[in-house]
């Protein structure tokens, strides 16, 4: 049984890594002005709570912006701060929950969020945290309910957002594709997420085969926001799937140049490999391993993410395989079995593979990447 918000029902170890990298904006944002705005509260009024709080929620919103994971050691000293202030405040635990989980601590997020919960039961917001750590940790039923008691209580670009992921994960691209709709028509203050939200409808009608509906929404994306990462490396995407390749390098390189994330520099290496150029294919795969050492030195929990790379590019296959298993120990949800899957099948044990892409179906999801993978598998 499909669960109702899935349905056709719409309701309303590591040190610090030098690297050469930039993570600061070309141009000043609000977010900016924000955080400075938040910094003089903070240095005028050591006790306030709520200027700790919502100076550690800025940073956090500068890391979508930027992709500066060592924001988020700035975020933990002001959270720390601020539970002396007030250690049993909901919006503590709730800012906590999300710091753990832009920091893959899931389980972390999961106890932070029920915290806040049991202190503010009403608060739309507190639910998505859950059933965001509950999607991570595989626990999809109950996910579902989070989303659901989010939406009854504040039918917005938050909650619609988060249905729009359930509607894709239970196999409903055409859900998922309304209600992001919807969650543009509702709209949100902040034009960064609202860029978001046009890159996320671009990856669905991509994931969908129509280029067209993509990259228009990419660009979009890119009016809400101009040189908005993630629709540049969407607009990317879309060049190398028509086989402008000269034209993806230059769009990956423009995202990665605003924004240093891995997915970029994977991206940008996989096109240099398919012109034949190895060496500028090599210099990007080395940069993600040195980025993976900068974002482990500030907390985040990598393992899912190199695991799928390793395997992907034949590289130590083994640390692939623990890295995966480990993931999967963590949180075991279909992402994590299909990345499981792929590297057992990479190491050549296709019979226990075959059980974990198995499971990476179980929700009936129509990612191409996954079914790619599962169909490998069932070949061999």
């Amino acid at each position: 049984v499909v669960p109702e918000l899935t349905r056709g029902e719409r309701p309303e170890e590591e040190q610090s890594a030098n690297l050469p990298l930039d993570f600061r904006p070309s141009t000043n944002t609000s977010t900016d002005e924000r955080i400075g705005t938040l910094q003089r509260m903070v240095r005028e009024n050591p006790e306030a709570f709520d200027a700790h709080v919502n100076l550690a929620n800025a940073y956090l919103q500068k890391v979508r912006e930027t992709g500066d994971p060592t924001l988020y050691s700035r975020a933990d000293d002001l959270l720390d701060r601020a539970g002396k202030l007030e250690p049993h405040n909901p919006e503590l635990f709730a800012t906590e929950g999300t710091l753990a989980l832009a920091r893959h601590d899931f389980a972390g997020a999961l106890e932070r969020g029920r915290n806040a919960l049991v202190l503010d039961p009403e608060n739309a917001r507190y639910h998505g945290l859950v059933g965001d750590a509950q999607i991570e940790l595989g626990r999809y039923d109950e996910a579902i309910e989070s989303y659901q008691e989010m939406v009854n209580r504040r039918p917005d670009f938050a909650s619609f957002s988060r249905i729009s992921y359930a509607r894709e994960l239970y196999g409903d691209p055409e859900g998922a594709i309304e209600a992001m709709e919807f969650a543009l028509q509702a709209g949100s203050g902040v034009p960064e997420n609202t860029a978001w939200a046009y890159v996320q409808l671009g990856n669905l009608w991509f994931s969908s085969g129509d280029l067209e509906e993509a990259a228009r929404a990419y660009d979009h994306s890119i009016r809400t926001l101009d040189t908005y990462a993630p629709a540049l490396a969407g607009q990317a995407k879309v060049a190398a799937a028509r086989g402008d390749l000269a034209q993806a390098v230059t769009l990956y390189r423009q995202a990665f140049n605003r924004m240093p994330l891995p997915e970029y520099a994977i991206a940008l290496g996989d096109v240099y490999a398919e012109m034949g150029d190895r060496q500028k294919a090599d210099e990007q795969y080395d940069l993600v391993r040195e980025i993976d050492r900068l974002y482990r030195a500030n907390g985040v929990n990598t393992d899912l993410e190199i695991a799928l790379f390793y395997a992907d590019h034949d590289l130590d296959l083994q640390t692939s395989l623990e890295k995966a298993r480990s993931a999967y120990q963590e949180r075991p949800s279909i992402h994590a079995a299909d990345v499981l899957a792929w590297t057992l099948y990479k190491t050549g044990d296709y019979q226990e593979a075959r059980q974990y892409a198995s499971e990476a179906l179980k929700l009936g999801t129509r990612d191409p990447l996954m079914l790619f993978h599962a169909g490998m598998i069932s070949n061999a």
